[in-house]
């Protein structure tokens, strides 16, 4: 399905729109749902179209985190190919801060308890996949919450996406796990060739202030650069923020409860660079030209690669 001769001719002639970016976490407990979800929001505020996929598919929550209850179909509907993805997607009102009417954000709601995507036998592949290739004309951005850990089923998103952030806190406990998906990803994290992501962004959570998290993300890019000979960039921070609790407990984005305490400003400065950074201009921390972004069926034909190298080995 991905590699189809009609969809390679018609990929060549079109210039593909969407970026993919992937969230990843060494361990649980560091906000990376939270900053992928105000990320998408924030984007949106800057007049793009994010959906936002819950690609945790065991242990999957982010509709909860959204607001959204009870949420009638969900990924696994998709997966088994009962609902379509218009039937499936949750769309989201506009905020009165976003630049142009064109912002909007959609949530795929992930499946709780079901098989992880690694796991799913060919058929379900392919109607999933067949699904999300429809995303290319309906987004600017897509943003998935990967799982923690470094498992085969979050690594593989961070392999296909354009992008991947991964966050960490102060904790040394999470830097250690941060550096653990760095090594676990190895070349993938910042290979220079056509079919590899654009590279891995570290995002510091929860930091006390900018010195302390560049301080972190320094700890982290030194060893990297010590141990694997190169070090991933540095993309920026978000403060610790009592909103940011209060939000989660009425299941609310804090982004959008308060979107100028200290937290929001963060994720709205944070999404302000990974704009500049797809257009190719300075940020303030680094400049690193952008690859050439790959759409929708980009993404998902490295997806499968990845998710079927120890079967063609074993073949």
């Amino acid at each position: 399905m991905v590699t189809d001769n009609r969809e390679k001719k018609k990929a060549e002639t079109t210039a593909p729109r969407l970026h993919t970016l992937s969230v990843l976490s060494g361990k649980g407990g560091v906000g990376k749902s939270n900053i992928a979800a105000a990320l998408s929001f924030a984007l949106a505020d800057f007049g793009k179209r994010v959906v936002l996929i819950d690609a945790d598919l065991g242990l999957a929550n982010l509709d909860i985190l959204c607001g959204v209850r009870n949420a009638r179909y969900n990924i696994a509907h998709l997966i088994e190919g009962s609902r379509t993805l218009n039937e499936i997607l949750v769309h989201f009102k506009t905020s009165e801060r976003a630049t142009n009417l064109n912002g909007a954000v959609s949530l795929l709601p992930g499946g709780y308890g079901i098989k992880e995507i690694a796991d799913l036998d060919e058929y379900a592949m392919e109607r999933l996949f067949g699904a999300l290739s429809e995303l290319e004309d309906m987004a600017d951005y897509l943003i998935m919450d990967a799982g923690a850990g470094i498992h085969k089923g979050a690594l593989s998103f961070a392999y296909a996406s354009e992008m991947t952030l991964l966050i960490t806190t102060p904790e040394p406990t999470s830097i250690r796990d941060a550096y653990g998906v760095i090594k676990s990803l190895g070349a993938a994290a910042w290979q220079d060739s056509q079919d590899a992501a654009t590279g891995l962004m570290l995002v510091v959570n929860m930091a006390s202030s900018s010195r302390e998290a560049q301080e972190v993300a320094e700890r982290i890019r030194l060893a990297s650069m010590q141990f694997l000979g190169n070090a991933p960039m540095y993309l920026g921070y978000v403060l610790k923020d009592d909103v940011i609790e209060r939000s989660v407990k009425n299941c609310r984005i804090f982004y959008r409860s308060d979107p100028d305490s200290n937290a929001g400003i963060c994720v709205r400065n944070l999404a302000g660079d990974l704009l500049r950074l797809c257009e190719g201009t300075k940020i303030e921390h680094e400049e690193i030209p952008p690859k050439k972004k790959k759409g929708m069926r980009g993404f998902l034909s490295r997806l499968a690669q990845t998710l079927f190298s120890d079967k063609k080995q074993g073949a």
